[in-house]
């Protein structure tokens, strides 16, 4: 990658960086959901759109950032700075392994969320959707999405795929694409942590009582962004996880 475009992220920036996309969404999650509620606005349109909207738009901002920083407007550079380059066999295998190793981490801390949950602090808006809310039971095999039934309801599909697309798309062109490389000529090697603490209390203040179950998360995918130089990376570990979810709305529409 042609750094000559790149100027250092330092913590005043990258406080921004991060600040102000978590705030929107902290507001969006909080404050957004429940009024659309009180407009009629059902569930199924509400979320996607205060959540995934968000992140379909830091997919644009980082777009816009490329061609601000001066970059050529051609596809082999839009690779280069965004480290789209593919992945060989070994770093498939990494990032497989890497999602398998988070999803057992998180497995075993996700009873602090269980408990941060019901505290008055870290408590989740009440409307929030069960699968996002440890303080409602998700039953398998699920018969309702976001309080739509979904038996029938192939269009769901096509929801959940907007919605996956937005939220890779743009969490990992904007912070590994966009965001890491220019903390690492501001902080070195010690960018991973700086970018990780900041993705972790800034952007997901809107799961804050996940806080310690996404330690893992937000630590070790930006390490490997960085050890690899590679977005890919992250993109794989991100996308298996919320992909999966197609599993369990699938056969609720086709049974």
């Amino acid at each position: 990658m042609n750094q000559t475009n790149l100027k250092p992220m330092y913590l005043l920036e990258s406080f921004l960086f991060f600040g102000i996309p978590g705030i929107l969404l902290y507001f969006n999650i909080y404050y957004g959901i429940p009024y659309l509620d009180s407009k009629g606005i059902p569930l199924i349109v509400s979320f996607p759109l205060a959540l995934y909207g968000l992140l379909g738009l830091l997919f644009f901002a980082s777009l816009i950032a490329f061609k601000v920083e001066g970059n050529k407007s051609s596809i082999e550079a839009l690779v280069s700075r965004f480290r789209l380059q593919g992945l060989n066999r070994k770093l498939w295998i990494i990032s497989i392994g890497t999602f398998i190793l988070i999803t057992i981490l998180e497995e075993f801390l996700k009873i602090t969320g269980e408990y941060l949950a019901k505290t008055t602090f870290f408590a989740p808006p009440d409307i929030l959707p069960e699968f996002i809310d440890p303080n409602k039971m998700l039953e398998f095999p699920l018969s309702e999405f976001m309080g739509v039934p979904l038996e029938g309801n192939w269009w769901i599909i096509l929801i959940w795929l907007g919605c996956l697309l937005c939220n890779i798309l743009g969490e990992e062109f904007w912070w590994r694409g966009y965001i890491l490389p220019r903390q690492e000529l501001a902080f070195g090697k010690s960018a991973w942590v700086i970018h990780g603490a900041l993705w972790l209390l800034f952007f997901h203040a809107f799961l804050k009582w996940n806080y310690i179950v996404l330690i893992p998360t937000c630590f070790i995918i930006p390490f490997l962004a960085q050890k690899y130089k590679s977005t890919w990376i992250a993109a794989v570990i991100h996308g298996i996880g919320n992909g999966l979810f197609f599993a369990f709305i699938i056969p609720g529409i086709f049974r």
